[in-house]
């Protein structure tokens, strides 16, 4: 996966990729997210990513989603622990444009107060449709409860009582701290001229003021709270559970291992605990695994639901593959493993918003020399690190288990 990065005079990290398409998507990526949220102002990085989009001084009110949509573009954004971004994909001849406007949006918003006070009802509305679903319920309690006392464990949407407080002042201290050239990263990837690029970033974001460097919320140490176990009824139909447990960050050499892992457990229906649990002991209804990583830490999590039956018996199954995996791992798995894992990268990198996703991700919370990396320990994989990486992480006095259950059933 060939591409160019260079830093321009200001400190800003500009990536380019050539790709034959008729279309460019550019992504521009800013080092902020929840984990440098006060927790009084929790879910900021969020309103501020809704904000941007309400007007800025050369698009006022809805002119920019127009303007994007006369050039036939989209454009959106999202926010993590880690980061926001704003993403434009929109047809080549067009690319000098969407550099502008990206560049426009986080310069020059004008936060109207009118549009601030109509935001926070949408955005409490997200919380609210967030807490009404199970499913998303379930992930938010996990991280709550893996991540407790770290700002990683504080919601990306922010709570009812920090989203009401939010002033235009709170906002532009956000950008002032946060959206600056030292803190962003720019990426595109497309049919065009990597010179005139690189050229018409450095244009576009050449009169970006200079800030601080960003402060975060961060202790130099986190320590987790083990081996926990909530349960919670709510009005559903059938069981959602899940067992999480902190683990590598990114930036880990363990973090590759860690990917094997969640694929050779619970990754399509090939996996162990698919076979195991839905296929053969008929446990549960779905089950998958999710490895998220971040930049100062992991979450592997466990997801199953069912309709009926006893989330203790599916805990022990699970735990009963765990060990197995630590056991014996065959040839055959290790590659089914290996190849999931290359197509999955290879999906990603042969589309422009992809590539300009992978790409700017994993710049601005580590390298996107990372990406070379993969490939690199894709083919090197043996099964003994990967069974040492789980006996490592995969504790019980390390996991937290999450159920949801119908009302009347505790």
């Amino acid at each position: 996966m060939d591409y160019t990065k260079k830093i321009l005079p200001s400190g800003m990290r500009v990536i380019f990729r050539k790709m034959e398409s008729p279309l460019v998507a550019l992504n521009l990526w800013a080092k902020v997210g929840t984990k440098d949220e006060r927790p009084e102002k929790n879910g900021i990085s969020h309103f501020f990513e809704h904000m941007v989009f309400k007007g800025t001084q050369s698009f006022p009110q809805n002119t920019l989603a127009r303007k994007v949509q006369a050039l036939g573009g989209s454009i959106n954004a999202g926010t993590s622990l880690d980061t926001t971004n704003f993403y434009l994909v929109l047809p080549g001849e067009e690319w000098e444009a969407g550099i502008r406007i990206l560049a426009e949006l986080v310069t020059n918003p004008l936060f109207e107060a009118e549009d601030i006070e109509k935001e926070k009802l949408v955005v409490l509305q997200e919380i609210n449709i967030d807490e009404d679903n199970p499913e998303e319920r379930l992930i938010h309690l996990l991280y709550q409860e893996v991540f407790a006392e770290t700002p990683y464990g504080m919601p990306i949407l922010g709570k009812e009582e920090t989203v009401k407080t939010f002033t235009r002042e709170d906002l532009l201290e956000h950008k002032r701290r946060y959206y600056h050239p030292l803190n962003l990263s720019f990426v595109g990837v497309g049919n065009i001229e990597e010179d005139e690029f690189f050229y018409q970033v450095e244009k576009a974001f050449s009169e970006t003021p200079f800030s601080e460097i960003p402060w975060t919320v961060q202790s130099s140490q986190w320590r987790f709270k083990l081996g926990k176990f909530y349960q919670e009824a709510k009005d559903v139909q059938r069981f959602y559970g899940a067992i999480g447990f902190p683990c590598a960050s990114l930036k880990s050499e363990d973090f590759y291992a860690l990917r094997f892992a969640s694929v050779l457990l619970g990754e399509g229906l090939g996996s162990r605990l698919n076979i195991s649990l839905r296929e053969e002991k008929q446990l549960v209804d779905a089950i998958h695994t999710s490895y998220s990583y971040y930049e100062r830490a992991g979450l592997f999590g466990i997801f199953y639901s069912f309709l009926k039956g006893d989330p203790l018996q599916v805990q022990e199954a699970i735990w009963k593959e765990i060990e197995l995996l630590t056991n014996s791992l065959s040839k055959e798995e290790l590659e089914r493993a290996r190849n999931l894992l290359k197509s999955s990268l290879y999906q990603v990198a042969e589309t422009t918003l992809g590539s300009s996703e992978l790409l700017g991700r994993l710049d601005v919370i580590d390298t996107a020399d990372r990406v070379l990396h993969y490939f690199m320990y894709l083919e090197g994989m043996q099964a003994e690190k990967i069974q040492e990486v789980i006996t490592k992480y995969f504790k019980p006095e390390q996991a937290t288990h999450i159920v949801i259950s119908p009302e009347g059933t505790i």
